[in-house]
C-alpha cells in the first residue's frame, strides 16, 4: 500500500538535507583537490617536457641556441601557470553555476565547442590562444550570474551533474595544456616535423594502436606508420611505409594522481563522497517514484465519477 503523500514529502525533505550536507563537503573537497592538482600539473608538465628534450629527442633540443632553450623553458613554465589559473577559475565558475541550469548548459556547450575548435582551427593561429580562450570564456560565465545560496531544488541528480561538469572541465584543460606543450616543442624543432598538430592532438585524445603510455608519466609513446613516396628511374612513384617513434606530452588525471600520493588521497576522499551521493540518489529515485504513484492514485480517485 502506498504511503500518504505528506509522509513521502517529509522523507524527501530529510533526504535533501543530507544531500545538501554532502554537496557542501564535495565542493570543499574539490577546492582542495584542484589546488593540489594545479601544483602537480605544473611540476609534471616541466618533467614531461624535460623527458622529451633530454631522453627522447636530445639532438633536437641541442640544436637550439641557449636563448632558444631558455625561451622554450619559459613558455612551458608560463603554460603551467596559465593552466593552474584555468583550473582555479573553472572551479570558481562551477561554484557559481552549481544550481543554475542555464549556466550549466552554457558550460557544457563551451566544452563541446572547445573540442570542435581543436579539431578544425588553423594551426598557425593557435599558439597562445587556447588557454586565453578558456580564461575569457570561463570569466564570462563567472560574470553572467550569481550562485543561489539556498537553492530550492538541491537534488542528487543536480549535484552529480555538477561533479560531471567538474571532471569534464579538468579533462579539457589537461588536453589543452598537452596540445600547447607539444605545439611549442614542434615549432621549436624538438619533435619530429613529419607529424602535424592535428595528428598529435588526435593522439592525445585516444590511446591508439601501438601506444605505450606507461614508460614515463605524462609522456605518450607511439609507433606510427607513415607513407613515404619516391620516384624510381622509370618515373613511377612507389610508396614505402616507415614506422616512426613519436613521444609527446599527454597529461592525464589518473597519471597525475598516481605520481602524487597526496593528490591520490584527495581523489579517494572525493570518490567516497560521490559514492555516498550515489546511494542518496538511489533513495531519491525511489521516493520520487513513490510520490508520483501516490499522486497518480489521488488524482484518479479525485477525478473518478460513477455513471
Amino acid at each position: 500500500m502506498v504511503r500518504p503523500i505528506q509522509q513521502i514529502e517529509t522523507d524527501l525533505e530529510a533526504l535533501e538535507n543530507q544531500v545538501s550536507a554532502i554537496a557542501q563537503k564535495i565542493e570543499t573537497a574539490y577546492q582542495d583537490y584542484i589546488e593540489l592538482l594545479g601544483e602537480t600539473l605544473k611540476n609534471q608538465l616541466v618533467f614531461s617536457v624535460y623527458q622529451i628534450c633530454t631522453q627522447e629527442y636530445p639532438e633536437g633540443f641541442l640544436k637550439l641556441s641557449l636563448s632558444e632553450q631558455q625561451a622554450l623553458q619559459k613558455k612551458i613554465r608560463d603554460l603551467g601557470k596559465e593552466a593552474t589559473a584555468n583550473l582555479k577559475l573553472g572551479g570558481e565558475v562551477l561554484q557559481r553555476i552549481e544550481w543554475n541550469d542555464e549556466q550549466a548548459q552554457a558550460l557544457e556547450e563551451m566544452l563541446s565547442a572547445e573540442e570542435e575548435t581543436e579539431n578544425t582551427e588553423n594551426t598557425e593561429n593557435t599558439e597562445n590562444t587556447e588557454n586565453q580562450f578558456n580564461i575569457e570564456t570561463l570569466q564570462a560565465l563567472l560574470n553572467s550570474g550569481q550562485k543561489e545560496s539556498e537553492p530550492d531544488d538541491q537534488t542528487p541528480p543536480k549535484v552529480r551533474e555538477w561533479c560531471q561538469l567538474q571532471a569534464e572541465a579538468i579533462t579539457m584543460i589537461l588536453e589543452n595544456v598537452s596540445s600547447e606543450a607539444n605545439e611549442i616543442l614542434r615549432k621549436a624543432g624538438v619533435l619530429p616535423q613529419e607529424f602535424p598538430k592535428e595528428m598529435i592532438d588526435a593522439a592525445i585524445q585516444s590511446e591508439g594502436t601501438g601506444s605505450m603510455s606507461n614508460r614515463s608519466p605524462g609522456v605518450l609513446h607511439l609507433m606510427l606508420e607513415l607513407e613515404r613516396k619516391h620516384q624510381d628511374k622509370s618515373s613511377h612513384q612507389d610508396e614505402e611505409n616507415e614506422v616512426i617513434h613519436l613521444a609527446i606530452v599527454r597529461l592525464r588525471v589518473g597519471e597525475l594522481e598516481f605520481a602524487a600520493p597526496s593528490l591520490n588521497t584527495k581523489r579517494r576522499t572525493l570518490r567516497n563522497l560521490e559514492q555516498q551521493l550515489q546511494q542518496l540518489d538511489e533513495q531519491y529515485q525511489k521516493l520520487t517514484r513513490e510520490r508520483a504513484i501516490a499522486q497518480a492514485e489521488l488524482a484518479w480517485r479525485s477525478s473518478w465519477h460513477e455513471d
